[in-house]
């Protein structure tokens, strides 16, 4: 049986990951955007996730969990051990690139606007942020087709405004 790091070093995709067809990296600054959506606990959805990935997809990955705003999040240490991609921390400002993965700092919110992420406080109170619909909803505008929206886990309405704009808009939504 070959490994996913020995698949990985062969620039083969394992079983089960996502690419969009005909799509290769090119390094066009229009490559797919794919936002992940998982509650609190989804930790063990994104291992899994980006287990089954191929670090060289040529798109960027953006995810966007409900986390406690007073405490600093660990995923980027917890996520890289499971990608040879780069894991960041979302900044302001900063162009996503393709082959990276991104997270959502806690207490913000998250957008994508004219290339760029995008971090703002907040309007709404911590019990009724949807910051899932806010990434999506600018990431369907930003990207358009080239819009992906996956869905992990979560419980409520978060995320059910974003997935109409990206399908909308012509990108692809898996749940």
């Amino acid at each position: 049986m070959t490994s996913l790091a020995h698949r990985r070093s062969r620039g083969t995709s394992p079983k089960g990951a996502v690419a969009l067809a005909g799509e290769k990296a090119t390094g066009c600054r229009e490559f797919p955007i794919v936002a992940i959506g998982a509650s609190a606990g989804g930790l063990e959805a994104f291992r899994s996730f980006f287990e089954a990935q191929t670090p060289s997809s040529g798109m960027a990955f953006v995810l966007i969990q409900h986390l406690d705003p007073t405490h600093p999040s660990l995923m980027v240490e917890l996520l890289s051990s499971h990608t040879s991609m780069t894991v960041l921390q979302a900044v302001d400002g900063a162009p996503p690139e393709p082959n990276h993965v991104y997270l959502i700092p806690p207490g913000v919110s998250l957008a994508i606007q004219d290339g760029v992420l995008r971090l703002s406080k907040p309007l709404e109170r911590h019990g009724a942020r949807l910051p899932f619909d806010f990434f999506l909803t600018s990431l369907a505008v930003a990207r358009g087709d080239r819009a992906v929206c996956v869905v992990l886990s979560g419980t409520g309405r978060d995320g059910s405004v974003g997935i109409l704009a990206i399908k909308e808009k012509g990108g692809r939504v898996i749940v």
